[in-house]
């Protein structure tokens, strides 16, 4: 019969639409706006005003993420290709999970963002729509943003409504009008008390606001010589990639949320 897979949520990083740059073969420098230029009136011949822009850079560098793991030869036996195949895909499934739970951790750790909520309170249609407004504010375009949620602010979200006990926040499958996923890769946080579960929301235009660069592509590696003596076969992967901000206040977050 055909072989059980792990429990996998789906990657979600790409899939918000992060802008993505695969095959890339060396250190990448993108030249950045940090400060957008501000026009400003005058007259016919008056001096014109300093646009107040100023630049820096967005850098990636390779990162990388590995695991191995060992099967006998017994089971391949036994098992088929499809052993081979189960084993490999969960593999190449456990590097696109720690990529996308390092993406969302640079996120929620970063202070660039609208940091919209990070005392506790409890999720409202408030705090939902405060998110909205400053990513609009900073000049991200709504036409293409998404949310994010923890497990946990997934499950308070449920309770939501745009006006108390009228209409609800989630409807057909969108959130406040929005696309919007759950995923366990964006963690749920803590109360000051440290130790009361908490959900987490982001929100946003990931095309603008994030960057993720692969440096090859999957390199997968069977060895079945190392382990010979006790007859097993091991397999190694490597994946190289870096995550970034591109335009962060593109972006807003909230945390320490509670029912």
């Amino acid at each position: 019969p055909s072989a059980i897979e792990a429990l996998r949520a789906p990657t979600v990083v790409e899939g918000l639409g992060t802008t993505v740059i695969r095959n890339a073969t060396g250190n990448i420098q993108f030249p950045r706006i940090s400060v957008k230029a501000v026009g400003a009136s005058a007259t016919e011949i008056g001096t014109n005003a300093a646009s107040t822009m100023a630049m820096d850079e967005v850098s990636l560098s390779p990162q990388r993420v590995a695991a191995y793991t060992k099967y006998s030869k017994m089971l391949v036996t036994q098992g088929g290709p499809e052993v081979d195949r189960l084993i490999a895909n969960d593999l190449a499934a456990a590097m696109n999970a720690y990529i996308d739970d390092y993406a969302f951790d640079t996120i929620m750790a970063s202070t660039d963002v609208n940091q919209t909520q990070t005392a506790d309170v409890a999720l409202s249609a408030a705090t939902v729509n405060l998110m909205e407004s400053q990513a609009l504010a900073a000049g991200a375009n709504l036409a293409g943003a998404s949310y994010v949620m923890s497990p946990n602010a997934y499950t308070n979200s449920k309770a939501l409504a745009q006006v108390s006990a009228v209409s609800a926040i989630w409807e057909d499958g969108r959130f406040n009008m929005y696309n919007a996923v759950a995923t366990p890769y964006l963690v749920n946080g803590f109360l000051a008390d440290g130790t009361t579960v908490a959900g987490q929301i982001m929100f946003g235009n990931f095309a603008q606001g994030a960057i993720l660069a692969y440096f090859g592509g999957l390199d997968l590696l069977v060895d079945p010589y190392s382990d010979a003596g006790t007859a097993q076969i091991a397999l190694h992967v490597n994946r190289f990639f870096d995550f970034d901000l591109r335009q962060p206040a593109a972006l807003s977050t909230a945390t320490a949320l509670v029912q």
